[in-house]
């Protein structure tokens, strides 16, 4: 859910926002590794690789295609795992290697059009997730505004189980869950300096009630300070009947992020985010009214040797630092720290 805490606060994305340029590169890989610490005696260490690839498909223009390919392994260690039915049972010695493929391709007619395709699977060798998306959008007003459509499906398998829930009923967890995801999304650029986003999605669940997320965002450049600006809220509701299928109640999230990005140098970039995250939870077995939150602070630089010597070419590198802090309401914190480098050519 929203307050989690993981690889997933995109703190790499520290480019000040302007108008999109033309690149003379067309090609770009990026590796990552990072190590995850809580107070709870959760640890991970994990290792990312990203690529892409740009392709004019003719030559007049009229059609391009990018390719994207990205993998990551990541060891989680517990040093208290006993508690834990599903660690305990099928990684007796606390620990587990999770791994994630993903590939998407994006086809761009006309400069205005664009359709998506992709998929992914994860998993940990017990538990795979197998995921497929297919989207399509399009550029109006002179491209200034893009609206988009968008539909994922996943499967997942597990092991199933069972456990007795506070009312003395068994809750029982299926060895399949299959879900699919509909989202409808705008964005506009309103002006050179200023970028607004709005999304609105559904997700139909074999194990939960039915899904509603929205969200919105703004990017705003300030060039007196080569500074920017950013702003994001997102509300999932989660919200309908409940049976002996379904290990948590009915929930609803609100999560608000704010950040602020720096032009340190030509090549040189700093990214300072809060983000604000709480889950409501009433419970299946009497109603109770559960709250989580977390607050998560982010510091992340970037740098870029557009002159780095590589295998004898010159070619622009890009390297990265990032950290981010953590605490939960219930007592529990976390940190993160991320290194990487990605080169274009």
């Amino acid at each position: 859910m929203i307050t989690s805490c993981g690889y997933s606060t995109s703190v790499f994305a520290v480019v000040i926002f302007m108008a999109a340029q033309p690149k003379a590169f067309a090609h770009e890989v990026e590796q990552h590794l990072g190590a995850y610490r809580s107070s709870e005696g959760e640890s991970r260490a994990m290792a990312r690789f990203d690529g892409r690839a740009d392709t004019p498909v003719m030559a007049a223009g009229s059609l391009s295609a990018n390719f994207n390919l990205g993998a990551t392994v990541e060891k989680v260690r517990y040093e208290e795992w006993s508690d834990n039915k599903y660690m305990s049972t099928h990684f007796p010695e606390g620990q587990r290697v999770d791994r994630s493929f993903s590939g998407d391709s994006t086809w761009t007619f006309n400069k205005g059009t664009e359709f998506q395709v992709g998929g992914g699977s994860s998993g940990d060798g017990i538990t795979r997730t197998v995921s497929r998306t297919v989207g399509l959008g399009q550029w109006l007003l002179g491209d200034q505004l893009r609206l988009g459509v968008k539909a994922q499906m996943s499967d997942t398998r597990r092991p199933a189980d069972s456990k007795l829930d506070y009312d003395s009923q068994t809750i029982f967890i299926s060895d399949k869950v299959s879900s699919q995801t509909g989202t409808i999304s705008a964005k506009a650029i309103l002006n050179p300096l200023t970028i607004v986003t709005a999304d609105y999605g559904v997700t139909q669940s074999t194990e939960r009630p039915v899904l509603r997320s929205y969200s919105a965002g703004v990017r705003q450049f300030v060039p007196g300070c080569a500074c920017a600006f950013h702003g994001d809220a997102a509300r999932v509701i989660n919200l309908g009947k409940l049976d002996t299928n379904m290990s948590t109640g009915e929930l609803t999230g609100t999560q608000v992020t704010l950040a602020y990005l720096q032009t340190l140098a030509p090549a040189t970039h700093a990214r300072a985010a809060y983000r604000f995250a709480r889950e409501d939870e009433f419970s299946r077995a009497y109603g109770d009214h559960l709250v989580f939150g977390a607050d998560s602070y982010t510091l992340a630089l970037s740098h870029e040797e557009s002159k780095a010597r590589i295998r004898g070419a010159e070619r622009p590198l890009t390297m990265d630092v990032a950290a981010t802090r953590y605490i939960h309401n219930q007592g529990a914190a976390a940190t993160t720290f991320e290194a990487g480098a990605g080169v274009k050519f």
